[in-house]
């Protein structure tokens, strides 16, 4: 790992109050305090293997901006170049759990402080030094002008020979399929890795078949595709043909949020150590695995040391 240019992360973080599984918070309850964020998560991810990352955002000059930025610090993640907003507050998401279903979730992000975020908002400086661009689908998604700031920061760094990864990560909350469509096919285009799961396949192609998704971004313009299919594992396609990689199983699931972007840090982190593709995907998923035994967005996230065990115990060596 002699290459020490950080991989850039751009995106939100929102603080997050979970209610616990045996008493919903309509009926009063204690709820649990933590942070999550697609690109976040990524973030420590690669920094708990030892992997330069730094996160671009704004959060608000609040206690919650304050647990997130200190929180990544510990991590290992450079946050120095994070902007802190005094007109606007960080985003926040409410969980509320009932045992044997998906949890609710309430969002508070709108007119957030990384929405206001503009294609001024982070100079040159912040990102020129990236080995590798990472973005997702929900930066987009938060605002219009966030959507003109991803087109901007994916067409500068494409153009300066950055490597971009996106992950659709779709939230339909956010904005319609149509609008996502429409803007993320034009971002992929730039994209020299995309990491798509089915159902983000079927948004943006009206496919379900892991080949037909790839084919059609990989005509498109994006150099390497990867379809994710779950517990099944995952895909490649691209300079290398069609690799794939069963998924881990797992005899409990204990939390499955989170295990896409584990993945997407486990990938990531194998090819900037100059792994070939089909021992990236293998990293991916045990990556992924490891964190669907620990609940929480990014907690369970591995160290190298923890990665090497899980996969030793399974698999007699590092895959």
């Amino acid at each position: 790992m002699s290459d020490t240019r950080p991989v850039v992360l751009v995106g939100e973080a929102l603080m997050v109050l979970n209610g616990p599984l045996d008493r919903p918070i309509d009926r009063g309850s204690l709820l649990e305090a933590t942070f999550a964020g697609a690109e976040t998560n990524v973030a420590i991810g690669l920094a708990r293997l030892g992997h330069a990352a730094r996160w671009l955002s704004v959060v608000g000059d609040d206690l919650f901006g304050q647990v997130i930025l200190r929180s990544l610090r510990g991590e290992g993640v450079d946050v120095s170049h994070v902007q802190i907003s005094s007109q606007a507050p960080t985003a926040m998401m409410v969980k509320n759990r009932r045992a044997g279903g998906e949890p609710e979730v309430f969002y508070y992000r709108k007119g957030s402080a990384i929405s206001r975020a503009g294609t001024d908002t982070f100079p040159r400086s912040a990102w020129a030094d990236a080995r590798v661009l990472y973005i997702s689908g929900i930066t987009p998604a938060l605002s219009e002008s966030c959507r003109e700031m991803t087109v901007h920061l994916v067409k500068e760094a494409s153009s300066a020979g950055i490597d971009v990864w996106i992950d659709p990560n779709h939230r339909r909350k956010l904005w319609s399929d149509a609008e996502a469509r429409e803007t993320l096919t034009g971002l992929l285009k730039m994209a020299t890795v995309a990491l798509v799961g089915l159902d983000e396949g079927v948004m943006l192609t009206g496919s379900d078949d892991p080949g037909t998704i790839a084919r059609a971004l990989l005509d498109g313009g994006t150099k390497h595709v990867i379809v994710k299919t779950g517990a099944e594992g995952a895909i490649y396609f691209g300079e290398r043909g069609k690799l794939s990689s069963p998924g881990e199983a797992l005899e409990r699931v204990v939390d499955p949020i989170g295990a896409g972007d584990a993945f997407a840090a486990g990938v990531l982190s194998a090819r900037l150590e100059g792994l070939a593709w089909q021992a990236a995907l293998d990293r991916g998923n045990a990556m992924g695995a490891i964190t669907c035994l620990t609940r929480g967005d990014w907690e369970g996230l591995p160290t190298r040391r923890q990665l090497e065990d899980f996969v030793n115990k399974r698999h007699g060596s590092v895959r």
